[in-house]
């Protein structure tokens, strides 16, 4: 993706961001905090001062859903690119920084105690995102037979640890109710799987890097 084009994205997300904060306080100053404080939704009616929360919130689920468009429009470009040029997509490190959006997975500890909504949890696979920071420095790399080996060593140490920290995971909830609740065993069932699924993105761009920058050095020394 050109540069224009990121950045293009990257202010469109600090807009985002920026217009949900910005309507926080509106909220909190000017609407007696409706729509941020615990609230009975069920008998919820629309007021005009809401709507700055509503359309920054809907502004914010729109980018990141056109995100995830972009990125699998993206990812099938390169595929092309790798299979003619026999070489790594080239990535921009700064995509790392969408690693970010995996704190707002700590807004479901919030949503939760207000409507028992759990989906913000979904938020954390977004850590994954961090891989992008190594996947970039390795972007434009001719893929020899040793880069390929370490791809696959990497691909399959990380399945070895996901596989175990899913089947750790499975056992120890499975035993009783956590803390006595079944939400709270399905909460942390759902924590766990995105924060492992994110873990299965971040590793193997990580190791890979690991991996080839280990064997340049020790061919270096040679």
């Amino acid at each position: 993706m050109k540069k224009n084009k990121v950045k293009i994205w990257f202010g469109c997300g600090i807009f985002c961001i920026a217009a949900v904060l910005l309507s926080v306080w509106h909220a909190v100053v000017l609407n007696d905090s409706r729509l941020v404080v615990p609230m009975d939704f069920g008998s919820y009616s629309f007021c005009p001062k809401d709507l700055p929360m509503l359309l920054s919130v809907s502004l914010l689920c729109v980018y990141v859903f056109a995100l995830f468009i972009q990125l699998f429009i993206q990812i099938g470009k390169n595929k092309k690119h790798i299979a003619e040029t026999n070489m790594t997509r080239r990535v921009d490190p700064r995509w790392g920084f969408l690693g970010l959006l995996g704190f707002f997975g700590l807004a479901g500890f919030w949503t939760y105690s207000v409507d028992g909504a759990i989906f913000p949890f979904g938020f954390f696979i977004f850590f994954g995102f961090f891989g992008f920071f190594y996947e970039g420095k390795m972007s434009g790399t001719f893929m020899d037979e040793r880069f390929r080996e370490n791809a696959v060593h990497a691909q399959l140490r990380t399945y070895k640890i996901t596989f175990r920290i899913t089947l750790v995971t499975l056992i120890l909830l499975c035993q009783r109710k956590l803390f006595g609740r079944l939400e709270y065993t399905l909460i942390a069932m759902v924590i766990v799987l995105s924060l492992t699924l994110a873990l299965g993105i971040f590793l193997p761009e990580y190791l890979l890097y690991r991996y080839d920058h280990d064997a340049q050095m020790e061919e270096g020394q040679e």
